[in-house]
């Protein structure tokens, strides 16, 4: 009898891994190797270096800056890769089994409350929605920082003070706005027992222990606590912003107040890239046209969705945990991780409202964010349980736009891979082909250059080199380039145009109009421009080309063809 319990007690869990699983597999098939970001090779280049030569770096040892946010995740990709396992399928298997994780854990945390079919409909929903699967299969920490969160949030439940210190340690290391959970915690707690209990303080010293030794490391090694990549990050995401924003009159005023701009690009996103703006089929309204961005579209059957469906369930979602409850939902044992849950959304976002006021690649900065929207829509669903009949239409209405969530990015995700392939990874290797292997390269986008081009890289978006950014405010990147005797530049767009994206970073930093050197086009990497499309519009993540040139020194004017 107690055996027949356990293996029913174990088929959520099966449930949640086996579907994971299967369409993680779909989404693989066309490249199970490659990943759909630049940035996810930073952390194979410092993870393979930490493997082979024991140090944090991604060019030279002597470098100052450090250009990963994640050291955790570096440590287990190279930890893999020492063991002999190649860093795709370790970053793939990391990522997918945090992502089953997920799924476990949300059902767990929602079982008491929701009981097991809600709870497992709703952890379903969660780790099957679309941008889930891409940030599972990006190589990147998303899907494991979501993990070790919901891991605490299940440790804080059952009072294991010292298991959750460990997490949430394990948290910060993966991101170092993990750090807001931390605070939720203890806020919440303070709130409940009405003092600072003793065991809130151990908790605190052993999260402080486990991730005191990097902030300290950045500091004595960078002059600052953040890494030079989240410091660069802020700087250049701020700029993009402001110069977009000219170039629009509505935008122009949106974004002069941070906490308008980051609401505003989260409601878009969400709507357009979640809730059937851009999933759903035709017809379709032109609102991008507003913007001064034409190919976003809206879905009249979002339109509808959100109005007679979405809307309502969010609604109705609200009243049951609206803020003025949260005092008292604190005092059940039951609800009281959720009230957490929804404390660690509020700093989590306040985090980059204040230092990054955006959704990110994918949006994968606010991963948590897309629980959040889920359990609101399930948690809606199971307050019309007075009326069955508009339940089950509703219900039907979500799995369908689950379903239409998945096959939209799972496009998404097949063409950031042929952006990959064909453009970044081609432009990489036409480097290490072609380029004698003594002669610097500089580029703005480091990763896959770097990884496949198997050859130092010069940053130009200050990653990992912190003093490009005084050259950068002066208006000297060409001199830059000079004083670093670089002789090649890898750009990532087409040049004289803005088409496949907002700027054109070769005229806008004079790094292709340059009176101190002349460039010679070598190479164009591109993909048709509907592709392009498919993969950039729900993550801003490329621009369709690269450019590989040749840098001649005015003072040594010859044609790269030149005997």
């Amino acid at each position: 009898m107690y055996r027949a319990h356990s293996l029913l007690e174990g088929i959520p869990f099966l449930v949640i891994g086996v579907s994971v699983l299967v369409v993680a597999l779909a989404f693989l098939w066309p490249a199970p190797t490659e990943f759909p970001m630049d940035d996810t090779y930073i952390h194979f280049v410092y993870a393979r270096n930490l493997a082979e030569y024991g140090k944090l770096m991604f060019n030279f040892p002597t470098e100052k800056g450090v250009g990963t946010s994640s050291p955790l995740w570096v440590l287990l990709l190279a930890g893999g890769y020492a063991a002999g396992i190649p860093l795709h399928l370790v970053a793939k298997a990391l990522g997918i089994g945090a992502l089953i994780i997920v799924g476990a854990a949300l059902y767990l945390l929602l079982r008491p409350l929701w009981g097991a079919v809600a709870s497992l409909g709703a952890a379903l929903a969660v780790v099957l929605s679309g941008p889930m699967l891409w940030f599972s299969l990006s190589g990147m920490e998303t899907t494991l920082f979501l993990a070790l969160g919901l891991l605490a949030l299940l440790a804080y439940r059952a009072g294991r003070w010292l298991p959750m210190g460990l997490l949430l340690g394990l948290l910060a290391l993966t991101r170092p706005e993990g750090l807001a959970l931390a605070l939720a915690v203890g806020l919440a707690e303070i709130v409940h027992q009405r003092r600072i209990p003793r065991h809130l303080i151990w908790t605190g010293l052993l999260c402080g222990i486990v991730v005191a030794p990097w902030f300290l490391y950045l500091y004595l090694r960078t002059g600052h606590i953040l890494p030079t990549s989240g410091l660069s990050k802020h700087v250049t995401i701020t700029m993009g912003i402001r110069l977009v924003a000219s170039q629009n009159p509505i935008l122009d005023v949106v974004t002069r107040f941070a906490p308008l701009t980051y609401t505003g690009l989260w409601v878009v996103y969400l709507v357009e890239f979640v809730l059937g703006g851009m999933t759903l089929p035709p017809p379709r309204l032109p609102v991008g046209a507003l913007f001064g961005a034409p190919h976003y579209t809206l879905s009249l059957w979002a339109v509808f969705g959100l109005v007679g469906m979405a809307g309502p369930l969010l609604w109705a979602a609200r009243r049951a945990w609206r803020v003025r409850r949260w005092p008292c939902l604190l005092q059940d044992p039951i609800r009281r991780p959720w009230v957490v849950f929804l404390v660690w959304i509020v700093f989590h976002n306040l985090c980059y409202i204040a230092f990054l006021p955006t959704p990110g690649t994918a949006s994968r900065y606010g991963a948590v964010n897309h629980i959040a929207l889920w359990l609101g829509l399930v948690s809606g669903l199971r307050a019309f349980a007075h009326r069955p009949r508009l339940q089950q239409v509703w219900m039907v209405g979500l799995v369908l736009l689950l379903v239409a969530n998945g096959i939209y990015w799972n496009s998404v995700y097949d063409a950031n891979l042929e952006h990959m392939q064909n453009v970044r990874i081609a432009a990489a290797r036409f480097v290490r082909e072609h380029v004698p292997p003594n002669e610097l390269c500089a580029a703005f986008d480091i990763g896959a250059v770097r990884f496949y081009g198997e050859r130092p890289i010069i940053d130009l978006y200050g990653l990992v080199d912190p003093e490009v950014g005084d050259w950068f405010y002066r208006g000297e990147m060409d001199r830059y380039l000079m004083a670093k005797n670089v002789r090649c530049l890898v750009l990532p767009d087409r040049p004289g145009t803005t088409e496949d994206g907002w700027f054109d970073l070769g005229t806008m930093l004079e790094l292709t109009t340059s009176p101190l050197f002349t460039p010679y086009q070598l190479a164009l990497f591109e993909i048709r421009p509907d592709r392009w499309l498919q993969g950039y519009l729900p993550t801003m993540n490329y621009q369709s080309a690269v450019t590989v040139y040749r840098l001649l020194p005015v003072q040594s004017q010859r044609h790269p063809g030149d005997s």
